[in-house]
């Protein structure tokens, strides 16, 4: 057991353990000893805190547990300088540090200044926190990590873990979260749940990082990240970078112009999902490979499509935007590749009927299913985004959307989704003239091994949907009915009225009105 040096400051507090009283003093070329000391102490002693006081800077070239239940509380004007390159502070579960400055002042250093790992298995009703600390990477080598969440096995978890009131300079990475690939969902890891708040980061190559996977064996989702304000410099390189799900980012973005690669501020990867982003950011600046994630704007907001007949959404303005409805009478419509489906047509994709469908059942990644559509004789002018609207779980899990931009020219993948998730698949297809898309299909989603085309859909800038005639006119091209006892009314160049109807030997009658 560790036991305090008889000196006669604050060393007799019986609610606090002072560092000074365990030998740390500021020409020490390493306190970390005298901190770790001090912490093992209330340990022993059923203490809570561990305090370090006055106007001072401490040197640290070693690592420092802080342990279950104890509180490691600076002074405002305390500064703790890192020499060499090791974890700092790693923090157990119930842990907090607050207060102070930590300074990295050593080129070498590219590890972690705060790491929580998820051995620790932090859930709810946690006091596990971080609170108003400032962290400065001074040596001007931009490396490590400021705030480091991990979970590298089976049952790591961090949840309901508290971040707030921090200033983050200069490093690689400002807070990153991390879970290891695993590969069996019955022994996942996870960092949900997780709250970071009044962040302010300047400097750093990466402010925010997630890397891991939208659901589960290691899923990183619903963390929540707000009040965040970032300040870009030259070093800059991205200030979100994302793979997880239902997380949410909300802050200011200053200066990109000062960034050696703009424009390319956020980033959301292939696998991430249903994310929420407010911040000052226009869409230019953003790159959404994901599904359904949202980001809004003072000076622009981005919105999902609603696809046609999606359940639980309105219908009337995908279905009046749609340029395909009716695809297979007016373009080439053709499965090139890949197993035949077990029931319905392709044609079924491209009415207004979602219970008709094309189906298909465990087509693997080998010999995927491949469907063109080709509109190389009615080339489609100023396509902007392209759909397809799977059944309800069932899903391939494999999508590959490519188009091609001239006749027999080369071909531009416009979405590929290796871990699909979603039952519509969105692409911001941009082609001035589109000659042909072709997709690549492949996979499921659930235990059954099929899925389900309900709908294939696109819209134009310049071209009106085809699902309804507009009162401006166009082409029909299906059958016209009309109920007994009505008929059509016309207008002749004189400006008289004639009401046309058929009589029951099928002559046409005209009556003026």
């Amino acid at each position: 057991m560790a036991d305090p040096l008889n000196l006669p400051e604050d060393c007799q507090n019986g609610n606090a353990a002072n560092i000074d009283c365990f030998g740390a003093h500021p020409d020490l070329a390493d306190n970390s000893a005298a901190i770790q000391a001090a912490i093992d102490y209330c340990v022993d002693n059923h203490y809570s805190k561990v305090v370090i006081t006055g106007t001072k800077q401490y040197t640290l070239s070693s690592p420092i547990v802080i342990k279950s239940n104890v509180h490691l509380e600076m002074d405002p004007t305390i500064t703790l300088r890192v020499k060499g390159d090791f974890q700092v502070f790693e923090l157990q579960k119930d842990a907090s540090i607050s207060g102070g400055t930590i300074e990295v002042v050593d080129k070498s250093f590219n590890s972690s200044v705060i790491f929580l790992s998820g051995e620790q298995q932090i859930e709810i009703h946690n006091h596990t926190a971080i609170s108003n600390i400032n962290l400065i990477n001074r040596s001007a080598s931009y490396q490590g990590i400021a705030i480091h969440l991990s979970c590298k096995k089976a049952w790591d978890f961090i949840s309901f873990f508290k971040v707030s009131s921090l200033q983050i300079t200069n490093f690689q990475t400002a807070i990153y979260l991390k879970t290891e690939k695993l590969f069996n969902v019955d022994t996942p890891c996870w960092i949900n749940a997780n709250s970071f708040q009044s962040i302010f980061i300047d400097g750093c190559q990466y402010g925010i990082e997630i890397v891991g996977n939208s659901d589960l064996p290691y899923e990183i989702s619903g963390n929540t990240f707000t009040d965040i304000q970032v300040q870009c410099r030259k070093q800059t390189k991205k200030v979100i970078r994302c793979s997880g799900a239902y997380n949410l980012f909300g802050g200011v973005i200053w200066d990109t112009y000062r960034m050696d690669t703009p424009p390319i501020v956020i980033e959301f990867s292939a696998t991430s999902h249903h994310n929420y982003l407010n911040s000052n950011q226009v869409a230019t600046s953003i790159l959404d490979r994901g599904q359904y994630n949202r980001c809004t704007t003072p000076h622009e907001e981005s919105l999902q499509v609603t696809p046609p007949l999606a359940l639980g959404k309105a219908h009337l303005v995908g279905n009046q935007d749609d340029i395909l409805v009716q695809a297979n009478v007016r373009y080439a419509v053709r499965q090139l590749s890949g197993k035949a489906p077990y029931g319905g047509t392709i044609n079924n994709c491209f009415n207004l009927l979602d219970e008709q469908s094309v189906n298909y059942l465990d087509v693997p990644s080998a010999q995927p299913v491949v469907i063109e559509l080709d509109f190389s004789k009615q080339p489609i002018n100023m396509l902007n985004c392209f759909g397809i609207y799977f059944g309800w779980n069932e899903s391939p899990s494999r999508v590959v959307i490519e188009y091609q931009q001239s006749l027999n020219g080369p071909w531009t993948v416009a979405k590929n989704l290796p871990f699909n998730a979603g039952n519509t698949v969105i692409s911001e297809t941009r082609a001035e003239t589109l000659y042909k898309i072709r997709l690549t299909l492949s996979g499921y989603t659930q235990e059954h091994k099929r899925f389900r085309i309900n709908r294939i859909f696109a819209r134009s800038s310049l071209q009106q949907g085809a699902a309804w005639l507009p009162t401006a006119g166009g082409t029909l091209y299906g059958d016209l009915e009309l109920q007994k006892g009505k008929a059509v009314t016309m207008t002749s160049p004189n400006g008289t009225k004639w009401k046309v109807s058929m009589n029951d030997q099928g002559q046409i009658i005209t009556s003026k009105l």
